[in-house]
């Protein structure tokens, strides 16, 4: 016994010992166990950022007519219609080369360097022309016309209203014929017969004092451009003597320079309008261009649908040129000194590009004929070679 409590006694303070240490670090911890430490936040999966959305497309039928065209150094904005109810507007960055819909229809550029500051009101037997805003300004001209006449007379006048050039006549027979009038005078200075051979259909343009007539087979997209002067002298062919100009409006470059888009898109002709000399032509061909996949193969062309292209100015020194059918939309940059052309193409519409023809149907199986009436068991028997019963 007195062993025992001996060892007891000399194991007692070793154990305090280890106690105490393990109370003082016990007492630096804060008294209490380290908390685990929390788990890892969960691993959210990025959405994917939505699709870009899909490049602009220009409508692919025909006819394709441009119109409401309009440019700057920038942009380009116009309208494509199919001469019925369609009608798609859009604007292209020249940067960038992309398309964008754009939902209300630009305003036109005017054909003249300046602004036009007179209008024209006309009705089926005269014309007024009038300067500003209200109807106080104006100015009447009464011509000759047929007692029966319902359809407005058709007229062109100049900037600031001085001089106007009016339709009239039976042009479908060949007997149109253009009156140019003094408006400050009020009083016809000239007649022109622009009609020959089968170019019988006229519209005019007034290119500062120089009137510009384009006569047109009237029943099919085909005409041919004259200029003249105020006294109705020829002054020379637009373009030169196999230019078109159906649907084609001049486009002043200089105080005397117009250019002039053939009537196919494939050309323009730019000219002197006061002398009638043709100072230099470039070449579109590059807007034509198709791809070798598309649906004509990509058979070389040298314009597009007659009177469906339109020509405005750009920058300074630059032409524009948007194409109608079959290139619908493609939009040429023409520098005018260098002769070269950028284009930046059209998307087409995948939806209306005309699919290939379907197959023709099988021809469906003539109908069996119908089930004769059930025989009795004894002639029925018979009919197939068996005794009677």
């Amino acid at each position: 016994m007195t062993l025992r409590g001996s060892v007891s006694s000399a194991l007692a303070p070793a154990g305090l010992t280890a106690l105490a240490a393990l109370a003082a670090l016990a007492a630096s911890c804060g008294g209490k166990a380290k908390p685990p430490p929390p788990p890892p936040a969960p691993v959210v999966a990025k959405k994917p950022p939505p699709p870009p959305p899909p490049p602009v497309c220009i409508p692919a039928g025909e006819p394709a007519m441009v119109a409401r065209a309009t440019a700057d150094a920038g942009l380009v904005q116009f309208c494509v219609g199919d001469g019925a109810d369609r009608n798609d507007c859009f604007a292209v960055e020249l940067d960038t080369k992309t398309y964008q819909t754009v939902d209300a229809a630009p305003i036109s550029q005017p054909p003249g360097l300046a602004i036009p500051a007179a209008r024209v009101v006309a009705a089926p037997t005269e014309v007024s022309i009038c300067v500003g805003e209200g109807d106080t300004d104006c100015k009447t001209l009464k011509p000759k016309v047929a007692k029966n006449a319902e359809r407005p007379i058709e007229v062109a006048i100049d900037l600031n209203g001085t001089n106007a050039v009016l339709m009239l006549g039976d042009a479908e027979a060949g007997r149109g014929v253009a009156e140019v009038w003094s408006v400050t005078k009020g009083k016809k200075t000239a007649t022109i017969k622009y009609a020959k051979g089968d170019n019988k259909c006229g519209t005019a343009q007034l290119l500062g004092d120089v009137i510009y007539i384009s006569s047109s087979v009237c029943a099919g997209p085909a005409a041919r451009g004259a200029l003249y002067s105020l006294k109705g002298k020829k002054l020379g062919d637009v373009g030169g003597k196999d230019f078109g100009t159906y649907g084609t409006v001049g486009v002043q470059v200089t105080e005397t320079q117009w250019a002039f888009l053939e009537e196919g898109g494939g050309v323009i002709a730019l000219q002197d309008v006061r002398t009638g000399k043709v100072d230099k032509t470039i070449e579109l061909l590059a807007l034509w261009e198709r791809p070798a996949g598309g649906a004509d193969g990509g058979a070389p062309r040298g314009g597009g649908n007659p009177g469906e292209s339109a020509l405005v100015r750009g920058a300074d020194g630059t032409l524009i040129v948007i194409a109608g059918a079959p290139s619908a939309g493609t939009v040429g940059v023409v520098d005018i000194a260098a002769g070269e052309v950028v284009v930046i193409p059209a998307l087409p519409c995948k939806a209306d590009v005309a699919p290939a023809p379907a197959p023709a149907p099988e021809p469906e199986p003539e109908p069996a004929p119908a089930a004769a009436p059930a025989a009795p068991a004894a002639e029925a028997a018979e009919a197939a070679g068996a005794e009677k019963p």
